[in-house]
């Protein structure tokens, strides 16, 4: 599988590679329709299938965080828009890992992420699906985690994923793609995202050990998320203030060491007090930014 790319969308106007590392880069779209309202994370799968052994496998009925994410209090203040961009961020978070997972052979430790997105998230935008007129896609999420759990290709899996990325591309363009680029209303979304990563993490542990595969997982795939949609509003946030901009831009870098592959070992880069640490330095920045 190396080389192989999985194209991951986080909805917003042009596109962003992600390293396996986290570095990420944006371009400006080409071409592609719905780039229009819609940016892609493409995720490269470098075929590291059997790493990471000591963190375990996250097996088909792998769960992550208790109580769910999307009723995390990391998104309180939020507002209606605010928290339904924030859910579907989410979402494309445990798309991203997920595919990298599959791509590499570990379908029963992908299966979490693509089950995830309907029992923790789907449920907190129906109220905005059914308000805004936004066309459901619960059938496309359930469809595509139909496919990982009964390990259908990877070209099948990755076809079904950008109907589904393609679905929540288009669900965001209820709201005004000015607001999603927006510091004031977009960065508390993202801070949003990073707290409940931080909270993810958190659960990752047992003691001073990763003991939860899934948890360590949907906390990469949700810093990776918030780290591109950060990334897209760079310049905007450099002009506003070049100096908060790049602390902002140099804490982001260092919190995506967090995680050296999407396959855990057992002995953490950094402690869940750590983490958090770093995303309040985050925060912090962000505060001068909107």
């Amino acid at each position: 599988m190396a080389g192989s790319k999985v194209k991951i969308w986080v909805g917003l106007g042009t596109y962003v590679l992600v390293s396996s590392a986290g570095t990420a880069w944006a371009e400006a779209p080409k071409g592609d329709q719905h780039n229009a309202h819609g940016v892609q994370i493409a995720q490269a799968a470098h075929g590291h299938g059997g790493e990471g052994g000591e963190g375990g496998e996250g097996g088909e009925g792998g769960e992550g965080g208790e109580g769910g994410e999307a009723g995390s209090p990391a998104l309180a203040g939020l507002d209606e828009e605010q928290a339904y961009l924030a859910n579907i961020a989410m979402i494309r978070g445990h798309m991203n890992v997920g595919n990298e997972l599959f791509a590499q052979g570990r379908a029963n430790d992908a299966l979490p992420h693509f089950l995830h997105p309907v029992e923790e998230l789907y449920g907190e935008l129906e109220g905005v699906i059914n308000a805004k007129g936004v066309s459901p896609f619960k059938a496309d999420l359930d469809k595509l985690s139909g496919m990982v759990k009964r390990k259908a290709s990877v070209a099948d899996v990755q076809a079904q994923t950008e109907v589904v990325l393609t679905r929540l591309t288009d669900a965001t363009a209820v709201v005004p793609a000015t607001k999603q680029t927006d510091p004031t209303f977009a960065l508390p979304v993202v801070i949003g995202v990073l707290r409940v990563a931080a909270d993810e993490y958190e659960g990752a542990f047992e003691g001073d050990v990763i003991a939860n595969p899934v948890e360590y997982q949907d906390s990469l795939g949700f810093a990776r998320v918030a780290n591109a949609w950060v990334e897209l509003m760079t310049p905007t946030l450099t002009t506003k203030d070049a100096e908060a901009a790049n602390t902002l831009r140099q804490e982001m870098n260092t919190l995506l060491t967090t995680w050296p592959k999407v396959t855990p070992t057992r002995k953490a880069v950094r402690s869940a007090g750590e983490m958090s640490g770093i995303v309040s330095r985050i925060e912090f920045a962000a505060a001068r930014l909107r």
